[in-house]
């Protein structure tokens, strides 16, 4: 009884350990969208509440309320200006805190903040220097966004990219630049590794999709079962990952964010009857539509680029499937080897119940 009680938490820590103990706090993801007018910008930033906590929850609850910000704006700005500069003709532009708001994207619980900077006069080229929370979470990325009348121009910000100069076209002079198409291609390139990259931490720290991948391959009894449940989930959820990100559908996050516990709960709740996997693919596959919307909340949050969209999706997409693959080669084996013991069954009904648990406890909570 102790060693089956065992197991089932130790697969419990396993899917969820990987998704959250290695990247809980070493890896954690931002927003930073500029939209350029003129001699102003307007920066709208988006910090993981994780990245924040030390220094900003006065209640010590492990969870920031809007309650707690406003008498913390001092220090909140000095911890943005400590490490967050725009130059505009290589002079610092002041900094200027308009409001800061807890929410939540992609169930990631966070802050936003509003930015303004002004310059003495219209903006030709800026530099952005970023090296916020670099120092307790390393692996931390910022998708950079920046609108300017037509102009559009996005990449990624880490550890390694941590300054930018963006030139706006108006500002560029014209029969200089031989190399343009070989420089552009280069960037797109890099974009598109960075989102193929993006897609690989986003399964990886997604503990409610890595769970539902579990409870999908408990009853597998064969190599061949577990993979018609995969290939069906990754068809399915591919479908709606490019309608909802190309815009051929809208939902509602909030409710599609609600749904993927559920869908958790239920596969939890059958595993403790069904004792084959034979037509779970049919089950996956209905379901893989709604982490599919998911995934695409997570991503239309990076404000996918009109000029490669496509390519984008496509790389994100590919970064899922590969962490979905390096779990999954993992959990695999271990899990087929388990089933050669009598007491499998049973440790698999326990694991169940304990998924059930905590998918339930997100259920409430995102309801």
């Amino acid at each position: 009884m102790k060693l089956r009680t065992f197991l089932s938490l130790f697969i419990i820590v396993l899917i969820l350990g990987t998704a959250t103990t290695s990247f809980a706090h070493s890896s954690s993801m931002g927003y930073s969208k500029l939209n350029v007018k003129g001699n102003q910008i307007d920066y709208e930033l988006f910090l993981d509440q994780r990245d924040l906590l030390v220094q900003f929850d006065t209640n010590k609850n492990d969870n920031l309320e809007n309650e707690e910000l406003p008498s913390q704006k001092d220090g909140i700005e000095s911890f943005l200006q400590k490490d967050l500069r725009i130059d505009v003709d290589s002079k610092p532009l002041t900094m200027e805190l308009l409001s800061m708001d807890v929410t939540t994207k992609d169930s990631t619980r966070g802050v936003v903040f509003q930015i303004r900077l002004t310059a003495d006069e219209a903006i030709e080229q800026l530099n952005i220097h970023y090296n916020l929370v670099f120092e307790d979470a390393p692996a931390h990325t910022s998708v950079l966004l920046v609108h300017s009348g037509e102009f559009f121009y996005e990449d990624i910000l880490d550890i390694n990219r941590k300054d930018i100069q963006i030139t706006f076209p108006a500002a560029e002079t014209t029969g200089s630049c031989n190399d343009c198409g070989h420089k552009a291609q280069s960037e797109i390139g890099s974009v598109l590794w960075k989102y193929f990259v993006l897609g690989i931490e986003h399964i990886l720290i997604g503990y409610d999709h890595l769970l539902f991948l579990l409870s999908l391959v408990l009853i597998a009894s064969r190599f061949k079962d577990a993979l018609k449940i995969v290939t069906a989930f990754t068809v399915a959820h591919s479908i709606t990952l490019f309608l909802v990100a190309t815009d051929r559908i809208q939902v509602s996050s909030h409710w599609v964010e609600a749904l993927i516990p559920l869908t958790i709960c239920y596969v939890a709740v059958e595993n403790m009857f069904v004792q084959k996997a034979k037509w779970r693919w049919q089950l996956t596959t209905l379901f893989g539509l709604i982490h599919g919307m998911g995934f695409a909340g997570a991503l239309a949050e990076t404000g996918l680029p009109k000029s490669n969209l496509i390519g984008s999706l496509l790389t994100f997409n590919l970064g899922v499937e590969a962490g979905q693959l390096m779990i999954l080669c993992l959990l695999l084996p271990f899990l087929l080897w388990l089933r050669r013991f009598p007491w499998y069954r049973k440790m698999m009904i326990s694991t169940s119940c304990l998924i059930f648990v905590l998918a339930f406890y997100w259920l409430i909570q995102r309801l």
